[in-house]
C-alpha cells in the first residue's frame, strides 16, 4: 500500500476511523463493496458491479479516462460513497525480496534505492515503492519485501479518484488486497493464490502475510488446454519458489494450499488442477475475515462473491491484518 504517496498526494482526513469502501479496477470492470457494522459484526452494507468496455482499461493502463471516472461517478451516486481504497493492477508492479544491513529505521528507505536499481529494470528516480520487514530474526541483516510501481501510473490513479470526486484513503496493489480477503490472521503458512481474470490468470506467493512472488499467465489463446497450460506454469512456480536458497530446507517455506478465486473459471479447471497436483487446492472463501457465511448468509451469490476477493480485501477494517 502506497501510503505515504497518497497522504502527501491528497488531504489526509481529520477522522480516519470512518465508513470506506474497497474499490477493485479491472480491465472488464469496476467493483465496490462496503462494510457496516451490527451487533460487533460485520456485514456488506453496500456493493456494486460496473462493466467495462473493451479497451477502456489494458492490462491496468487506463486509456479512456473520462469513461472510467464516469464509471466511478455512477457508483458514487448509486451507493452514495465516499472515502475509498483502491486496488492497483498487479501487472504494474515489481516486487522483490532482498536484504539490507540491520540500520536505523530512517536510513531503510535509502538502502532499498540501491536494491531497485539491481532487481527493477526501471529508474528507481521514476517509482515509488513500499516495504516491509518479514524476518527481524535474521542475523546479521534485515530480509525486507519491497512493492514498486510506475511513478505516472500512480498519478493517473490519484487524479482518477479527484475527478470522481472521491476522498482516496490509500491504494493498494491488487495481489495483497486479495491475500488479506482470503487467509487467515496471523497464521505462518505459504499458500498460493490463482487468480482468474480475464484473459489472464495471477499466480501470487504469500508467506508470513505478505505477497513474496507474483505473476501473470496470459491464457488468450490457450482455450482448448487452458488448465494443462496453468497447471505447467503452476509446476514451473512450484520448482522455482521452492528451490530458492533461502527456501530450501524451511518447512514453513514449502507452499501448503492453493487457493483459487477470480472470474472466469468453472469447476472442471478446479477439479483438473486438484487431480494433478499434490498440494491440497481450494476454492477461496472471500468473507473468511469478514463473517461467519455459517451464521450470516452474504446476500452475494458464493460464485460471484469469487470476482470480489480485490474489494473486499480492500473493504476490511484496517485492524484486520493476515
Amino acid at each position: 500500500m502506497i501510503w505515504k504517496y497518497i497522504f502527501e498526494a491528497l488531504p489526509t482526513p481529520k477522522i480516519l476511523d470512518i465508513p470506506y469502501a474497497g474499490v477493485a479496477i479491472s480491465d472488464t470492470a469496476i467493483r465496490c463493496i462496503q462494510f457496516g457494522m451490527k451487533d460487533s459484526m460485520l456485514f456488506i452494507e453496500k456493493f456494486s458491479e460496473k462493466p467495462l468496455a473493451p479497451g477502456i482499461i489494458v492490462s491496468g493502463q487506463i486509456n479512456k479516462m473520462e469513461e472510467v471516472v464516469s464509471t466511478l461517478e455512477e457508483l458514487k451516486k448509486e451507493l452514495h460513497l465516499d472515502y475509498v481504497k483502491i486496488s492497483l493492477p498487479e501487472e504494474k508492479a515489481y516486487l522483490f525480496t532482498a536484504k539490507i544491513p540491520i540500520i536505523r529505521q530512517e536510513e531503510v528507505r535509502s538502502a532499498i534505492d540501491s536494491k531497485i536499481e539491481e532487481n527493477v529494470p526501471v529508474s528507481p528516480a521514476e517509482l515509488i515503492f513500499d516495504y516491509r520487514i518479514i524476518d527481524h530474526r535474521a542475523k546479521g541483516h534485515l530480509d525486507v519485501v519491497v512493492s514498486t510501481l510506475p511513478i505516472t501510473l500512480v498519478d493517473t490513479y490519484v487524479n482518477m479518484a479527484k475527478s470522481a470526486k472521491l476522498t482516496l484513503l490509500s491504494l493498494e496493489i491488487e495481489s495483497q488486497a486479495i491475500a488479506r480477503a482470503l487467509l487467515p490472521k496471523k497464521v505462518d503458512v505459504t499458500s498460493l493464490i490463482v487468480h482468474y481474470g480475464p484473459e489472464k490468470v495471477g499466480l501470487y506467493v504469500i508467506s508470513n502475510g505478505l505477497v513474496h512472488f507474483t505473476s501473470t499467465i496470459p491464457t488468450m489463446g490457450q482455450s482448448k488446454n487452458n488448465s494443462e497450460f496453468l497447471l505447467q506454469e503452476i509446476k514451473k512456480l512450484y520448482v522455482y519458489w521452492h528451490t530458492l536458497k533461502e527456501n530450501v530446507d524451511k518447512p514453513e517455506k514449502k507452499i501448503s494450499e492453493i487457493l483459487v478465486c477470480g472470474e472466469n473459471f468453472n469447476d472442471e479447471a478446479v477439479n483438473y488442477i486438484r487431480a494433478n497436483n499434490v498440494t491440497e487446492v481450494m476454492v477461496g472463501n472471500v468473507w473468511l475475515n469478514a463473517f461467519d457465511i455459517n451464521k450470516s448468509l452474504p446476500i452475494i451469490p458464493f460464485k460471484d462473491s469469487l470476482k470480489y476477493a480485490a474489494a473486499v480485501g480492500l473493504a476490511l477494517p484496517s485492524d484486520i491484518l493476515i
